[in-house]
């Protein structure tokens, strides 16, 4: 019963291991993975939250300021008294004071700034979503460059097989005397090829691993395996796609467009803040005053109350002349604008043309996939028709090495076209509005 329990319990962990060391990232885990784990992103939303605290310090900046103070003092010696005497004295004195001010106008200064704290946040988060678009776009090229040598490995490996079983009936066929010897030197001679592109196919899936896990930051030692089967299996669609259709439906949400419009109200706010210091200032204040000597015969309280002392008044600052620099900052914030504008306009240009070129390379995609498809079973057909006129003696060795490497290339033609399909159709599904990654944690 011991024996058995321990069976149990080993082919239980035995099956933990395994499930742990086959476990397969799909294409929108490692996505996931790598926005969370970047430290662009790290830094872009920390800069949020100081763009918060700029926000709240906004806020705050249009209630009045309060202050207070107090003061203890105490004082001991020799004095001369009424009778022209020396007397020793100590007097202990407090003093309290509580004010507050209360800005009236300034040029609409301080709600400006608000406006612009406002929109800066807003800019922040617009600028996180647009950084987490690009690592996931580097992801998802490694991820697919990941899968493409894999593929390579995976054909590498059968023209291989192919070889040696080719071998082995040639060698035995030159035994008999059926093929001579020069055959068998060229059958060799594709087993070695066919070895060093597998080898040459295993280097590059090293190298693009390297890649993939440099781009998703990945940190821990345990083994790396990429799920090929989470790409997008959609056959090309014979469906017409516009540029300008789908443009009109990126500028809404591309953040991209979004954080360039921002930086144009931004803009225009920091020219009305900078223009705002050239116009007067009003304020309000008022406070509340008294003080207390511990040798006058009256109490504390009392003597509160009469040495209470209040005050209240207005004023007003006018900048007459401080130097151009207030002027010099409202031409230079007046440029800023206009240089925001222009930016704006030539994102909107940036990301119709990346939208229009996104839209030719999948109908391209598209095209060559259908090829590929094409080109595949042709060279299917001749590379078995030269496998049996080889047989029966009416083509060479090379004819068939040749079809061979036909069949190969066409294998290699329709991996690409099917994974440039699918990244191309993953692009403009997300300038349509299918998000790249998971939501952010702002």
């Amino acid at each position: 019963m011991i024996k058995l329990n321990l069976l149990l319990l080993f082919l239980t962990l035995l099956s933990i291991s395994s499930n742990a060391q086959t476990k397969k990232w799909s294409l929108q885990e490692c996505i996931d993975y790598g926005v969370e784990e970047s430290l662009a992103m790290e830094r872009q939303l920390l800069s949020n939250k100081i763009d918060r605290t700029y926000l709240r310090d906004a806020r705050l900046d249009l209630l009045p300021s309060i202050s207070g103070s107090s003061s203890l003092g105490y004082n001991f010696g020799r004095s001369i008294g009424e009778n022209n005497t020396y007397v020793n004295t100590r007097i202990m004195s407090n003093n309290y004071y509580l004010g507050t001010s209360l800005n009236l106008f300034s040029g609409f200064k301080a709600i400006n700034t608000l406006r612009y704290r406002k929109v800066s946040e807003l800019q922040g988060l617009e600028e996180s979503e647009k950084k987490a678009n690009d690592i996931a776009v580097n992801i998802m090229q490694a991820f697919y460059d990941l899968a493409y040598t894999e593929g390579l490995i995976e054909i590498s490996e059968e023209q291989l097989e192919n070889a040696r079983l080719q071998l082995k009936k040639t060698e035995r066929q030159h035994e008999l005397g059926i093929k001579p010897k020069s055959d068998l030197f060229d059958i060799q001679a594709q087993v070695a090829e066919s070895e060093f592109s597998l080898i040459s196919n295993q280097n590059k899936k090293a190298t693009a691993l390297v890649t993939l896990q440099q781009a998703m930051n990945y940190q821990s030692d345990e083994e790396f395996e990429i799920d090929v089967t989470s790409l997008s299996s959609i056959l090309p669609e014979n469906e017409k796609i516009h540029a300008d259709q789908i443009f009109n439906q990126a500028v809404d949400q591309l953040p991209e467009i979004n954080a360039a419009q921002l930086s144009v109200r931004a803009a225009r706010l920091n020219w009305y803040i900078n223009k705002g210091n050239l116009l007067p200032s009003f304020s309000m204040s008022g406070s509340f005053n008294t003080y207390y000597y511990d040798t006058q015969d009256n109490p504390f309280s009392k003597q509160f109350k009469d040495n209470l002392g209040k005050s209240f008044g207005f004023s007003v600052n006018i900048p007459i002349f401080g130097g151009l620099y207030r002027h010099s900052n409202v031409t230079r914030a007046k440029y800023q604008m206009k240089d925001a504008e222009f930016a704006y306009q030539q994102t909107m240009q940036n990301t119709y043309k990346e939208i229009e070129l996104a839209v030719l390379d999948l109908q391209a995609a598209a095209q060559e996939y259908n090829m590929a498809i094409k080109k595949l079973n042709f060279n299917e057909l001749s590379y078995q028709s030269n496998r049996k006129k080889y047989e029966q003696g009416l083509v060479t060795m090379l004819d068939v090495n040749t079809s061979d490497n036909n069949l190969r290339q066409a294998k290699l033609d329709l991996l690409r076209a099917k994974l440039t399909y699918g990244i191309k159709k993953r692009m403009v599904d997300f300038y349509k509005g299918t998000p790249l990654q998971a939501k952010i944690k702002h």
